[in-house]
């Protein structure tokens, strides 16, 4: 099992390097860098990392089909690819729909045609040959890359609807699993990927899985569910009704979730109950967080990556440390 975090970069970028420096110094194998709000730019962030770090895996988690087109995004993870030597990998996923694409007034329909398509492009034009992609919402045509290119560069594609992770199933070399680290989560997400990689003929065993989930570790257990509601309203508030269906929680509650979201996370975040957190988050003492682990490892998780709650980077240096000293050694 690899483990990984997530982290905002909304902070100066030197206390982000710095985090990512401790993580490496930790024993963690990838840091994930989001390309979704207003915070600084992915890429730059990246190539900082790249230059400050010297053995951890740099992890694009997740840049956005709406808002990135793929030839850009192929040239700048061959860039940090080159600075980091050979440490780059690129993640794709469709999202943020309520904080950014329809504040900026961008069409967000069709995520899984549109990862798979993003996918198809960046590894064209990562090949180092001539790229001739026609596509219906992206192309690269008669386009060769300028610089030397690493065209195994892992891709990976991220949600947790049904026509994102098929999407992955088909093309990407990866699959992160947003939220779902239940067994009937997982085995809903496996499903998916499975059907896709049948229409493309291909394994899905071969495939890295990694599970993308907050992990809370602490004796108080009480005081961590309140904090996390509004983490789950959020999951709940945007998740596809085919996915809550599936992780079976009662309707009635993922419907009072989902009527007052529109309002507002705080609003939702009222409605949130303790297996809702349960299904889409890892809550507990270290014991109850290794356990879980584990069961998503028997499931064909080969990453973890932890995602951070809200909070300064001094409190996320805490969060990664308690994580390391009480999880690794149970898994290596």
């Amino acid at each position: 099992m690899k483990f990984g975090f997530g982290h905002v970069p909304a902070e100066h970028y030197r206390n982000h390097v710095e985090l990512v420096q401790l993580a490496e110094n930790l024993g963690y194998d990838f840091a994930w860098i989001p390309d979704q709000t207003f915070f600084h730019d992915p890429y730059a962030i990246m190539a900082a990392l790249a230059l400050a770090t010297d053995r951890i895996q740099i992890g694009m988690g997740v840049t956005n089909p709406y808002t990135r087109n793929p030839g850009m995004a192929a040239r700048g993870i061959a860039t940090v690819d080159e600075m980091s030597n050979g440490r780059a990998h690129l993640g794709v996923g469709a999202g943020n729909r309520k904080e950014l694409l329809n504040p900026l007034g961008l069409d967000s329909s069709h995520a899984g045609p549109k990862c798979r398509e993003f996918v198809e492009v960046v590894r064209a034009l990562l090949s180092g040959e001539v790229a001739n992609v026609q596509g219906k919402y992206y192309q690269a045509v008669g386009v060769r890359m300028d610089i030397e290119t690493r065209p195994d560069i892992l891709l990976y594609i991220a949600g947790r609807g049904p026509y994102v992770l098929q999407a992955a199933g088909e093309v990407a070399d990866g699959v992160i699993i947003g939220g779902l680290c239940t067994p009937k989560g997982i085995e809903y997400a496996w499903e998916q990927v499975r059907k896709g990689a049948t229409r493309s003929g291909r394994d899905p065993q071969r495939m890295e899985a990694v599970s993308w989930v907050t992990i809370h570790i602490t004796e108080d257990r009480e005081a961590a569910l309140r904090g996390l509601q509004p983490v789950v309203a959020h999951i709940i508030g945007g998740a596809p009704m085919e996915v809550l269906n599936a992780v079976g929680l009662p309707r009635e509650t993922v419907e009072m979730i989902k009527s007052a979201y529109v309002e507002g996370i705080p609003q939702a975040a009222k409605h949130v109950t303790e297996e809702c957190i349960d299904t889409f988050t890892i809550v507990g003492d270290a014991g109850e967080v290794a356990r879980r682990i584990r069961t998503l490892e028997r499931a064909g998780v080969t990453q973890v990556s932890v995602l951070m709650p809200p909070g300064t980077v001094e409190q996320h240096k805490d969060s990664i440390r308690t994580f390391a000293d009480a999880i690794f050694p149970a898994f290596r």
